[in-house]
């Protein structure tokens, strides 16, 4: 089952869980995808990855309105490195404005797409316990963070929060294009704050970007990261885009 979201009047999202996939699935994806599903050791995995990636590919065909294998994916440059490798992900062929970025988390799947071709990230996690929790803690977070996280005395409650740190951390990253080589513990992605926050990166890749977190249920943390586009209309702060995602099917 897929579902999507409305986040702002230029963003919208999209997830689900992989099933099983079919011959049309594989027959979707890039000889490079196929490449990669087939290096994976786990075929629960594989499975996923494929089923993932090709709906994934059918949605944004729909939005540019051909089929998934013509659609052809690559990378902008790292701002960091200069890298072709890591840097966001991109539309290639057929040309397109879209800006998009996608994660996974075993069976759980989340697509971001903007519409108007702004920076975008996304990440979906799967909450688990973690052996090195503390150290994640003491590396990962900045100080306010690391506040928020470590006041509340419940261990679950603090676990979700450790969580919503991360994914907001990887959401903004992913939109800035340097991955988590920026540098988690110099930036802080206001998790202490209500509803949506306005986060400030500086450095290679700077710019301002709206980061929200996405309602997946409890077992799950998410968020997803639009940058502010020079000259839009500042946001204010009992805005109802600040508020979050919204399910619109």
């Amino acid at each position: 089952m897929t579902s999507a979201l409305r986040v702002s009047r230029c963003l919208r999202l999209w997830h689900g869980t992989a099933g099983r996939p079919t011959a049309r699935d594989w027959i979707a994806l890039s000889p490079e995808e196929r490449a990669r599903a087939h290096r994976f050791m786990d075929p629960a995995e594989a499975g996923h990855y494929v089923y993932a990636h090709a709906t994934v590919r059918r949605i944004i065909a729909g939005l540019l309105h051909c089929s998934a294998e013509a659609i052809r994916f690559g990378r902008e440059q790292c701002p960091g490195c200069g890298s072709g490798e890591h840097g966001r992900p991109r539309i290639v062929a057929p040309p397109a404005v879209l800006g998009f970025n996608h994660s996974r988390s075993h069976a759980t799947w989340l697509l971001a797409v903007a519409t108007e071709g702004q920076r975008v990230g996304a990440d979906v996690e799967e909450i688990r316990p973690l052996s090195a929790f503390q150290g994640l803690i003491d590396t990962c977070l900045a100080p306010d963070e690391r506040i928020y996280v470590t006041q509340d005395t419940d261990p679950v409650r603090r676990l979700r929060r450790f969580y919503r740190c991360w994914v907001r951390k990887e959401a903004v990253f992913k939109a800035v294009g340097t991955g988590l080589a920026g540098g988690l513990a110099r930036l802080d992605v206001r998790p202490y704050e209500a509803g949506s926050a306005v986060i400030t990166v500086g450095g290679p890749g700077s710019g301002r970007f709206l980061v929200h977190d996405v309602p997946l249920g409890p077992r799950l943390a998410a968020a997803v990261a639009e940058e502010l586009i020079a000259g839009w209309t500042e946001l204010s702060r009992d805005s109802s885009e600040r508020t979050g995602p919204e399910f619109i099917n």
